[in-house]
């Protein structure tokens, strides 16, 4: 697949995300509901901060979110132990719109590099992308769920 057709790709999807969390209510952000651990604010926030730690590092750039992010948003967190105020809705869903010009503009031609340790068995950056895409939409899955759940609820 041409490097192109994927940031075209991711674009398309973050668009879908972005549309979607607009959709949602700020009092449902921090519900977590039974069965889950996490929130649609730490889903929304850990999409964007998943990209952030491993894509700039990739091509040898410093991370473009702020250290709280990556420390309340990481995987196995959880809002039940969070000391700090987390960004609002209207910040994540800021700098999920930015977050792809910025990423396209650091990773175009890279996409084929190797990364310096593997990532879940994958050896490029081009890999670990098409997982952040993959990542992306399988916490976009659980935000819709969350939502239509606290809606009935």
């Amino acid at each position: 697949m041409k490097e192109e057709q994927l940031f075209q790709q991711m674009k398309l999807w973050r668009n879908w995300t972005v549309e979607f969390l607009l959709t949602i209510p700020e009092k449902l952000a921090d519900q977590v509901p039974e069965g889950h651990n996490n929130s649609i604010r730490w889903n929304a926030g850990h999409i964007l901060t998943g990209w952030d730690n491993t894509m700039f590092p990739g091509v040898n750039k410093e991370r473009q979110l702020h250290l709280s992010y990556h420390l309340l948003f990481p995987r196995g967190s959880k809002p039940a132990h969070w000391t700090e105020q987390p960004p609002s809705m209207k910040e994540i869903i800021m700098q999920l719109e930015k977050q792809p010009a910025v990423i396209e503009q650091a990773c175009k031609g890279h996409l084929n590099d190797p990364l310096k340790e593997p990532f879940l068995g994958m050896e490029t950056l081009g890999e670990m992308f098409v997982f952040h895409m993959n990542h992306e939409n399988l916490h976009m899955g659980i935000i819709k769920s969350m939502k239509q759940l606290l809606l009935e609820g």
